[in-house]
Formats: C-alpha cells, structure tokens, sequence
C-alpha cells in the first residue's frame, strides 16, 4: 500500500488493510431486532457493496418499504421479533411485490413454510456465509 501523503511503500498485514468496497446496485432491507446483530450484518453488507436500509421488526420495516419499495431489491430479515415476525413481513411485502428476493435467518430454525425454507441461513454463521447467499439469492 502507498502513503498518498508521503509516497512511501507501506508494508501492512492483510488483518491491517483497509476493507474495498465495491459499488453495486442492489439494495437489501435488513431486518433483525438485535442492535449488534443488525449492526454486524449492515456494516458487513455495506463494505460489501450493496445500500443497506434497517429496520427493528416487521413494523419498521413495512415503513421502510413504504419509502423505499421500488428500490428494494432483497428483504433480509431475522424470524423471530417483537410485534411482527419475519414470515409475516415476507408474506406482506411478498403479496405487494412478488419479485422481492427474500433471506430468512434464524437462531431458531424450527418451522418455516415451504416457500420461506427456500434460501435460509441458520445462525450463527460468518460474514462470508452471510455475503454469499446473499449474493446467490439475488442472482436467482
């Protein structure tokens, strides 16, 4: 790596070079009820390129879609919250737009309907697990 400012070769480990982002035109709402989770899995998705929208629950995340639908290329969102769940959310933002590309991901795998099960990750799992089936479901 060169130091732009003095020009000098900086020789870095590969745990010290900074993370490249590349730009893509996708745009995931991401929808998980834990603070640090959801942190975790935006700033991994943002450094990876893609427009990250959050949401705490279902509810929230209706709003978000309310704002930004046509944008949204893939719901992403945990099973198990407050007020609404992730089927529920999939079910509703589903039936006002067929073509959403949808994630589920749960600590809690236990009984998912046929078409949720489709693309489903399991927590726990790393960030390149969650980077590419995110990647293989948007480019179903």
């Amino acid at each position: 790596m060169i130091d732009l400012r003095s020009g000098r070769l900086l020789l870095l480990s590969k745990h010290q070079l900074p993370m490249t982002t590349q730009t893509t035109l996708e745009t995931i709402l991401l929808v998980e009820d834990e603070p640090a989770v959801r942190q975790l899995f935006a700033q991994a998705l943002t450094r990876a390129g893609y427009t990250v929208h959050e949401a705490r629950n279902g509810q929230e995340a209706m709003k978000v879609f309310d704002q930004h639908g046509e944008s949204i290329h893939m719901l992403l969102t945990d099973m198990k919250m407050p007020y609404m769940g992730g089927a529920e959310l999939a079910h509703q933002l589903r039936a006002r737009r067929r073509t959403l590309k949808l994630l589920c991901i749960s600590g809690y795998p236990g009984n998912l309907d046929a078409e949720l099960a489709v693309d489903f990750l399991a927590k726990p799992f790393s960030r390149e697990e969650l980077l590419r089936k995110v990647r293989e479901v948007l480019d179903k």
